[in-house]
């Protein structure tokens, strides 16, 4: 008990510790543009970005005083990377969920990865009030095409996740890119980075009060159902093994009564063989005795 309730105290020191500041994951399928999205947001090259797999950890870095943006691996490359991910996704104030137009509409995977995500907030309305969905590469297709992919997506996770009324972003992190290279104003703001980032800095205020009433509220009572469910199933566990003793103790029991009934069983049984052998002797005495008086008379 004492190991659960240290465990429960470290949980709320570290909800305290959580709700000064507001966490904005990514998700989404590897190579996606995640890391690209956040280095575009922050105007550095601080997440590792290139054409393989090279976010397998969460990397946290701090945008201003109050905010983290939390660049996670991506989704369905490795078992290990899932884990990562979803850990970090657990306490996020915002989801970005990050993914290319390149590749058509969401996939099967990443819908349910959605579903997968949104079953880990407290409340599904909150949950999409905090869901940003965020295509990038939109310069690779035509404005009807992609416009035609966002509709199919949009519908897509309505039919299968339930979501809607989120807020959706068109970005290139190339235009943008090539917009601060060459100081092009037009490219900068046609790449969707600076309506994205203005969306999110809005918000700050409004999501750090949220946290001292409806996230502090909403972790607490979420650590307590997880430490309730440890306990009972600790308690079940206890029950198992003190059943499984007791069956084992009435088992030697009834071995043990086997034994006893046995060994009295065998105790009458030598005693009934005893007192026939003393018979018999008994009768060999007498015997002898009669044999021996007929000798002497016969002889004397």
């Amino acid at each position: 008990m004492k190991d659960y309730v240290a465990e429960f105290q470290n949980k709320l020191d570290e909800i305290e510790k959580a709700v000064h500041g507001i966490y904005i994951i990514n998700a989404g399928a590897m190579n996606h543009g995640k890391s690209s999205l956040f280095n575009s947001i922050l105007d550095s090259t601080t997440f590792a970005a290139q054409d393989v797999r090279t976010t397998i950890v969460n990397e946290t870095v701090k945008w201003t005083e109050d905010v983290y943006l939390i660049d996670t691996p991506g989704l369905e490359a490795e078992e290990s990377d899932d884990k990562m991910a979803y850990a970090a996704y657990r306490n996020a104030n915002v989801i970005i969920f990050v993914h290319t137009a390149k590749v058509g509409e969401l996939h099967k995977k990443e819908l349910d990865a959605i579903n997968k995500i949104k079953s880990m907030f407290d409340n599904e309305t909150y949950f999409w009030q905090h869901f940003f969905l965020v295509f990038t590469n939109v310069d690779a297709d035509s404005e009807e095409n992609i416009s035609a992919i966002l509709t199919k997506t949009l519908e897509d996770i309505e039919n299968t996740c339930g979501g809607k009324g989120f807020k959706t972003f068109m970005i290139s992190n190339s235009r943008y890119k090539k917009g601060r290279e060459e100081n092009k104003e037009a490219l900068i703001n046609k790449s969707g980075i600076p309506e994205l980032r203005e969306t999110l800095q809005k918000n700050f205020g409004r999501w750090l009060g949220e946290n001292q009433v409806i996230v502090r509220e909403n972790r607490i009572k979420r650590e307590k159902a997880d430490i309730i469910r440890q306990l009972e199933a600790e308690a079940e566990k206890i029950k198992k093994s003190s059943e499984e003793k007791i069956n084992r103790l009435k088992d030697r029991q009834k071995n043990f009564l086997y034994k006893v009934e046995a060994a009295v069983n065998q105790y009458s049984s030598d005693r009934q063989n005893i007192s026939l052998q003393n018979y018999q002797l008994e009768d060999l005495k007498n015997n002898l005795a009669n044999t021996r008086s007929r000798w002497e008379r016969e002889h004397y």
